[in-house]
């Protein structure tokens, strides 16, 4: 297999992303290409690596039609630079994200339809999970941007961007490896991460219920319009006894839960039953939140 790079898509503090042209050949001639994504690496230190070759584990071991393809990889990277890189499949629909702002910014009173939100995009995200977390892997940065659609009819979903994946291995050293500022905060995108994830008051609750807050979040805008706030990312208050919150119990931080709008004020289309499923998924207690992700599937498959 040979690759021909096309064009950088995008670029971050951790790599570049391409369009690249897959050649593959059979006794030296080329039968088939492909046009697929390459994510480098360019940040070299151990922290990035690890968390580099631990996306390139996850996808390579899972399998799912709701999660990106890997076709090849090369963790000590290619000569002369040997950066380590991946290659993925290339999904033509964008992200959802994208899609979002072109209906948000297309008409001022357009909402998601209920029905649709839950069957393409909740659901599918829903199934893959239940694959991953019953290996105990979990996402942790679930957000529009890493929603993938297969094509152009939206017609499909992918999840990418494993990078922040945590496995069954829950310690401090599991938590390091995604850490992405120096005052010990975990990774994760602000406004989607939730509360005992970015403030890692306790690393025992960093499970599959932390993807479930991030997918309420989602899930509410895309019903509204508006992302809550159920805890205040940048609290003074917070921040100052944030060591001591991670020595202690959840129970001080979860009394700075905020007040959050039901989603049916903004959209009449959602029930009383989904307000109180979208609220039960974001709550700032993670034991209050569905026990699972197969707990949240049974409460979203009967509103679709």
């Amino acid at each position: 297999m040979k690759y021909t790079i096309i064009s950088e898509l995008s670029a971050g503090s951790f790599g570049i992303i391409y369009e690249v042209l897959v050649e593959y050949e059979e006794d030296g001639k080329t039968v088939s290409t492909t046009k697929c994504v390459l994510k480098e690496l360019t940040k070299i230190d151990t922290l990035s690596k690890e968390r580099f070759e631990r996306e390139v584990k996850v996808l390579s071991e899972v399998h799912h039609p709701n999660i990106v393809n890997i076709l090849y990889w090369n963790v000590g990277g290619d000569a002369p630079r040997f950066m380590p890189y991946y290659i993925m499949e290339f999904l033509h629909g964008g992200s959802l994200k994208e899609y979002m702002d072109e209906k948000f910014n297309g008409d001022k009173n357009f909402v998601f339809e209920p029905t649709w939100a839950i069957t393409m995009i909740m659901l599918p995200i829903c199934n893959a999970l239940a694959l991953t977390h019953s290996s105990q892997v979990y996402h942790r940065d679930l957000k529009p941007d890493n929603i993938m659609f297969i094509d152009e009819t939206k017609s499909g979903i992918k999840i990418a961007d494993w990078g922040l994946v945590k496995g069954n291995a829950i310690d401090r050293r599991s938590l390091e490896l995604t850490a992405v500022t120096s005052d010990g905060q975990i990774g994760g995108t602000p406004g989607y991460c939730s509360p005992e994830q970015w403030f890692v008051y306790n690393k025992d609750e960093i499970d599959g219920r932390t993807d479930i807050y991030s997918l309420g979040i989602i899930l509410y805008e895309m019903l509204t319009r508006r992302r809550p706030s159920p805890y205040d990312i940048d609290d003074p208050r917070t921040l100052e006894t944030k060591q001591q919150q991670q020595l202690q119990t959840s129970q001080s931080f979860i009394s700075k839960q905020k007040s959050v709008d039901l989603p049916s004020k903004f959209n009449p289309k959602v029930t009383n039953e989904l307000d109180n499923c979208i609220l039960k998924m974001i709550n700032v207690n993670p034991n209050k939140r569905h026990n699972s992700v197969w707990d949240l599937i049974a409460d979203l498959d009967i509103m679709k």
